[in-house]
C-alpha cells in the first residue's frame, strides 16, 4: 500500500500546491470519517500485533500517535485511529476561530522529506471543535487516547496569553484525555516569549491551578497536562522550563516542535519562511530528548517527534528517553499506511510508565 502511495498518488497529489492537497485528503478522510465500513476495511489493512503502553496514567494501544496539525479541528480521529494510531492529538484550537495567516503559507521540500509551515493556528474555535469530539467521538466510547493541543489567538497580547489557555482548558476539559500546551509554534507573534524565565513558572502555576479547579468541577481526576516545547531553545532555557513543568505538575512534555534554523539544510535562501518539520529537524530533536530524559532521571515522560521517517528514526528517539512518538510530515512523503508498517517494526520497542 505504501508503495501505490508513492509510485501512483503521491505525485498526482505533488502537483496541487501543499495546502490545496491537505484540503483534498480532509475531504477523502471526512468520507471514511462517517462510514464505519470504510474505517473497518481500513484497520484489516493497518492490522498489526500492537504491544500497548502505559504512560502518564493513560493506556494507549502503541506508542505512535498523530502530532497536532493534520487533524486541526477535530474532524476526523477514528479514521487515524483506524490507520494504526495509538493516539491522535488534534489542534492547535484556541478559544475563537480563526482562519489562520495569509496563503500560501504551507510548503513542501521532497528533496529533504521536509515541509515549512506558517500555518497560524488556522481553527474553527475551542467551543465548535469540542462540541464536535462530544458529538462524534465522545471520551467514554474511544478506542484510542485523544489529545486536544491549545494555544492563544494571534490578536491577544502576550501578556493575557494565559487567559486564552484557560479559556482553552476549560471548554475541553471533560473531552480531552491529555491536554497539550503549545508554547512554541513559530507562526504566532511573540508565542515563544513564554518560554521565557521570568514569565514560565507562573504561567504553568495558572494552569495547573486552573485544571485542578476544572478536576474538581467534573469530579474526575486531573487530566494530565503536557507542554510542547521549541527546539530552538538553548540547553539552559530547555533546563530551567522542563524542570519548572515538571515541579509544578504537568505529566510530560512534547519535544518538539517545528524549527526556524535552516542550520541542517542546503540552499538556505530556497527556504521559505515559518516552522520546519521532518528530516531536517530529526538530529536536533534527538538531542533534546536524550538531554531532557538525563536531566529528568527518564522519569517525566516525552513524547518525542521531529523527523520520524523510518524505524531508525524511530528507534533513535525511544532510545534516546521517549516514551511515546508523533508524526505528521512523514505521512505526507510515506503515505497512510506508513504508521501501520512502521508500528509493527516496532511492536517490540514498548515501553511502560507506571
Amino acid at each position: 500500500m505504501n508503495l501505490i502511495y508513492k509510485k501512483l498518488i503521491r505525485p498526482l497529489l505533488f502537483q496541487l500546491d501543499a495546502e490545496h492537497a491537505h484540503d483534498l485528503a480532509c475531504r477523502f478522510l471526512k468520507v471514511t470519517e462517517k462510514s464505519s465500513l470504510a474505517r473497518k476495511c481500513i484497520s484489516l489493512a493497518s492490522y498489526a500485533e500492537y504491544q500497548s503502553c502505559n504512560v502518564f496514567g493513560l493506556s494507549f494501544p502503541n506508542s505512535l500517535g498523530l502530532a497536532a496539525g493534520m487533524d486541526k479541528n477535530g474532524t476526523f480521529p477514528k479514521t487515524f485511529s483506524s490507520l494504526g494510531f495509538g493516539h491522535v492529538e488534534i489542534g492547535t484550537i484556541t478559544p475563537k476561530a480563526q482562519p489562520g495567516n495569509p496563503k500560501p503559507r504551507l510548503f513542501r521540500y521532497p528533496k529533504y522529506n521536509a515541509l515549512v509551515n506558517r500555518m497560524g493556528f488556522n481553527n474553527d474555535g475551542a467551543e465548535a471543535v469540542v462540541s464536535r469530539i462530544a458529538k462524534f467521538y465522545p471520551k467514554e466510547k474511544r478506542s484510542t487516547p485523544l489529545g486536544i493541543n491549545i494555544g492563544k489567538g494571534k490578536d491577544t497580547p502576550i501578556e493575557q496569553a494565559h487567559n486564552d489557555y484557560i479559556s482553552c482548558l476549560n471548554k475541553c476539559y471533560n473531552q480531552a484525555d491529555y491536554i497539550t500546551v503549545n508554547i512554541s509554534s513559530p507562526n504566532t507573534p511573540n508565542l515563544r516569549e513564554l518560554h521565557g524565565k521570568t514569565v514560565i513558572t507562573p504561567f504553568l502555576e495558572n494552569l495547573i491551578k486552573a485544571s485542578r479547579t476544572c478536576a474538581k468541577k467534573h469530579n474526575i481526576a486531573m487530566v494530565p497536562l503536557l507542554l510542547k516545547i521549541s527546539p530552538d531553545e538553548n540547553y539552559k532555557s530547555l533546563e530551567h522550563i522542563v524542570c519548572s513543568a515538571r515541579d509544578i505538575g504537568f505529566s510530560g512534555v512534547i519535544a518538539t516542535n517545528t524549527s526556524v534554523s535552516r542550520l541542517k539544510a542546503q540552499n538556505l535562501d530556497s527556504f521559505e519562511s515559518g516552522g520546519m518539520s521532518g528530516n531536517p529537524i530529526e538530529a536536533k530533536s534527538v538531542q533534546i530528548i536524550k538531554f531532557l530524559a538525563k536531566l529528568t532521571d527518564y522519569r517525566f515522560p516525552i513524547i518525542g517527534v521531529g523527523g520520524i521517517s523510518s524505524v531508525d528514526t524511530a528507534i533513535r528517539k525511544l532510545d534516546a528517553g521517549a516514551s511515546l512518538l508523533q508524526i505528521y510530515s512523514s505521512l505526507i512523503y510515506q503515505g497512510p499506511f506508513f504508521p501501520a508498517s512502521l508500528n509493527k517494526s516496532l511492536s517490540h520497542r514498548s515501553k511502560f510508565w507506571i
